[in-house]
């Protein structure tokens, strides 16, 4: 709130200066200002240069480029400041006598001037503030906002008040030059006195909290005492500039910031240093030093280079003050530790971007001062240039540097196909870390035991990396990746997950694969035990040759059956009972064993081959067992359509089945297993007349059964 409260304050102050309307702009080649826009002035004066400003009454006073300078601290001498305030008192009592006569120039016209008689309004339109002023404003709300927020989160952490205290000074920087660099042509010799005091201070208050920053954050580098170095030295310089006969050494300001920036630098190179073995502070001052060093090199290089080397600024002071932004959001979000593990990619990024902006600046400069060209045919051409060069070789360093330098995708399908098609979990498992091993070379990965993590996620910062259990393996905790040298970044995070959930996929189709193969060596089984041995014991106690060679050929037709065709075509209920009465007679009757049938009346009903498969298991393998373990001299078959079930019931008239025929895996077990599969009921009962078999077999899904 305090933020914006002062911003509409330096809001009112600007809409508070003396307006007329015009749009000047300044041609440093001739050394004069060239009316833009015309507002008030005849349309016929668009072009002309703007000589001079006078009330009435008064002597005319000039208008030259240095009238409309947006920092006057950029003047080389202290007589020209002087001037420049002196001017710009004279400019401003005119406009505030309400009428001046401006003085136009013709192009090409050396002496004779046109005076035009102007109204000026007393306040300016807030519509009239142009997108410079708004820029410098938001930059300066930015900067505290930030410091605020980051003090409210760490309000203990000197770091994080070191940043608060270059918000305030970008604040100052920023709000101030919004005033006096967006004046329409002058200002009032207090304002722009007080706006500049509060201008230098904000720019080395700024310094003073960048630098102290760097000599305590991440690590304190220098002893306690020289922490208040900056404070003393720079705050001495503050104190020189701007109270020992101002504005005489206004011009040290420049080489002030200059200075600072270049301790800054150092004192970041030394945290790189002394902190290069600490992953999570080499992180940060990754992206710190380069957004300093894009923000800062990219100020130093625009603004105040080309005024120390008697030249125009490259950059305009408004569109400058981004710079200062780019380093205040890099500091905070760094003392912050917002996102940390990205900072890297942060950098790499700003890095790019800086390092274009600064070559397209060069490549520009190049152009105009080395080979004459034109301002906008110079600009065009650089432009070009960078697209067509520095862009692509970009693109190739930032693939470059992103690379996968474990392995190709093609060793990682391998790896993870080598890792779901182990038998052993412990072989697994013992596969899975050393694939982990390969793609991220962390310093340790342990098994999670304590927790279970439902995703992949990042942890303390990125030092450590946590990994989702994935089919039949625990979780994992990767922590520091490439032996301790970085954090574990978004990117791998993205990775992880992807190759995570790939192995999770795969152990499970292995799995599906497995059971299936199981599944269908268990039905091989079952159809061999309750089919094809029926039939082989029927022709071994059949007293008929002939009757022998039908039951072998039956049987290797069965087998062929069994295993090439399991999935049969329906057949009707009543067949299937009259086909299973035949067989299941003569092998009773081989047995010298009465058989007696109840059998239907049955409804027209397809049976899939599940249902076809169960119907015949339970008629041979009951009968089998009759005969081989109940003694039995008389056998009832009771198969009845009870709606919607299929009642089974085979009856004998023996001692019972022994314990052996009733064992796991026998015949009996499979029967058992059989019914439970197509959802039926499975009973055997032993009486004191013999054994009762039955089962129910539901011809209809259970849901219809209510309707029937």
């Amino acid at each position: 709130m305090v933020s914006f409260v002062l911003a509409a304050f330096v809001a009112y102050v600007a809409m508070s200066q003396p307006w007329i309307g015009l749009s000047l702009a300044t041609d440093n080649s001739r050394g004069a200002v060239t009316l833009h826009a015309s507002g008030p002035v005849p349309e016929d004066f668009i072009g002309f240069d703007l000589a001079s400003v006078q009330a009435a009454g008064q002597n005319p006073i000039s208008v030259t480029p240095d009238t409309l300078i947006e920092e006057p601290d950029m003047i080389a001498t202290f007589e020209g400041l002087r001037k420049f305030y002196t001017d710009q008192g004279a400019i401003f009592r005119a406009l505030l006598t309400g009428e001046v006569t401006l003085a136009f120039r013709a192009p090409g016209a050396a002496d004779t001037t046109i005076p035009v008689v102007v109204e000026v309004q007393q306040t300016r339109p807030l519509s009239s503030l142009p997108l410079k002023f708004w820029t410098q404003l938001g930059v300066g709300v930015v900067g505290l906002v930030i410091g605020f927020w980051l003090v409210s989160l760490r309000i203990r952490d000197l770091a994080a008040w070191m940043v608060l205290l270059t918000g305030v000074g970008l604040a100052l920087a920023a709000w101030t030059a919004s005033v006096y660099s967006t004046r329409e042509i002058a200002l009032g010799y207090a304002t722009f006195k007080i706006a500049s005091h509060i201008n230098g201070v904000g720019t080395l208050v700024f310094g003073i909290g960048m630098l102290t920053l760097f000599l305590i954050y991440p690590r304190r580098i220098v002893p306690r005492l020289l922490v208040l170095l900056p404070t003393l030295a720079i705050g001495g310089m503050i104190i020189f500039i701007q109270v020992y006969d101002w504005p005489r050494h206004v011009g040290l300001l420049q080489d002030s910031v200059a200075a600072t920036m270049l301790a800054l630098l150092i004192a970041i190179a030394v945290q790189v240093f002394v902190n290069r073995h600490t992953p999570t502070a080499r992180a940060m001052l990754g992206w710190l030093g380069v957004a300093v060093s894009v923000g800062a090199g990219g100020f130093v290089v625009t603004a105040i280079l080309p005024t120390m080397l008697g030249q125009s600024v490259w950059l305009a002071q408004s569109t400058a003050f981004l710079f200062f932004l780019i380093i205040y959001v890099g500091i905070a979000l760094g003392v912050a530790r917002y996102r940390l593990f990205d900072l890297p990619i942060w950098s790499f990024r700003m890095l790019f971007y800086g390092v274009g902006v600064v070559l397209l600046l060069l490549l520009d400069a190049a152009l105009i001062f080395g080979l004459s060209v034109d301002r906008a045919p110079a600009l065009g051409m650089s432009l070009a240039i960078i697209g067509a060069v520095y862009l692509p070789l970009r693109e190739r360093a930032g693939a470059w540097l992103s690379r996968d330098r474990t392995m190709p995708p093609e060793v990682i399908y391998r790896r993870i196909t080598e890792i779901s098609h182990a038998m052993a979990p412990q072989k697994k498992q013992e596969e899975r870390l050393n694939f982990w091993q390969d793609v991220f070379d962390p310093l340790s990965i342990d098994t999670v035991t304590s927790e279970a993590p439902g995703d992949c996620r990042l942890e303390q910062d990125g030092a450590a990396l946590a990994l989702a259990p994935v089919f039949g393996l625990p979780p994992l905790r990767l922590s520091w990746a490439r032996k301790g040298t970085r954090l574990f970044s978004s990117r791998d995070l993205q990775r992880a997950r992807t190759l995570s959930a790939f192995m999770d996929t795969s152990l499970r189709q292995n799995q599906t694969y497995l059971d299936a193969i199981a599944s269908e060596r268990r039905r091989i089984n079952r159809d061999m035990h309750d089919n094809i041995g029926v039939l082989l014991i029927g022709a071994l106690r059949s007293d008929s040759q002939e009757r022998k060679n039908d039951l072998i050929r039956q049987t290797l037709f069965d087998l062929r059956e069994i295993v090439s065709n399991p999935d049969q075509d329906a057949h009707p209920l009543g067949h299937i009972v009259a086909d299973l009465r035949a067989q299941v007679s003569r092998h009773l009757e081989d047995a010298r064993i009465a058989a007696e049938w109840q059998a239907g009346p049955f409804p027209h009903v397809e049976l899939n081959t599940a249902l076809v498969q169960t119907l015949r298991a339970l008629m041979l393998e009951g009968t089998n067992n009759v005969i081989r373990h109940s003694g039995a001299t008389q056998v009832m078959f009771r198969i009845t359509y009870d709606a919607p079930d299929l009642s089974v019931m085979i009856i004998d008239d023996g001692s019972g089945f022994s314990t052996e025929a009733a064992r796991p895996g026998s015949g009996l077990k499979n029967l058992a297993e059989r019914v439970s599969q197509v959802s039926g009921t499975f009973d055997l009962e032993r009486t004191t007349t013999g054994s009762v078999l039955s089962a129910r077999l539901p011809l209809v899904p259970k849901e219809a059964s209510a309707e029937l």
